[in-house]
């Protein structure tokens, strides 16, 4: 058997050590999401028309969203050639809640009760996931 194809084991901390990039990957996404809604309100009624896609094409402001969306997505793949996807994934949720806190604040648009108590949930979960991690590397040594 060759050891060419044997994956080496990650060290034990190694969805810690992911979470810098993750959190960038999540705000990356937050902003690029709010940057094309606000580019997308400016376009006005959208159908599906000569008009719209050259409105569309031509609009600076969805090109940035759209560019920081696509650094969001850069930033996630190498998230994910470091740590767990079941670990990576649920900090996805915080995305949601930069989206809500931000729409709210720079795009005036209304949190009702229903939402606010996801916030909460999705903030209770991923405390749950984050302090499980760092209960499972706890004694164990830093990778050389």
């Amino acid at each position: 058997m060759s050891t060419n194809n044997v994956i080496a084991e990650p060290p034990a901390n190694h969805n810690m050590s992911a979470i810098g990039i993750i959190l960038i990957s999540v705000a990356a996404g937050s902003i690029g999401q709010l940057v094309v809604k606000q580019a997308m309100n400016g376009i006005g009624k959208v159908d599906l028309s000569v008009d719209t896609l050259t409105k569309m094409a031509t609009s600076p402001v969805l090109w940035v969203g759209l560019v920081i969306y696509g650094l969001s997505a850069l930033f996630w793949l190498l998230a994910l050639m470091r740590a767990d996807l079941s670990f990576a994934y649920p900090f996805l949720s915080l995305t949601y809640i930069a989206v809500l806190i931000g729409g709210a604040t720079l795009l005036h648009e209304q949190i009702r009760a229903g939402r606010l108590v996801g916030f909460v949930i999705i903030i209770i979960g991923l405390l749950v996931i984050a302090r499980s991690e760092a209960r499972s590397t706890e004694g164990t040594a830093p990778p050389p």
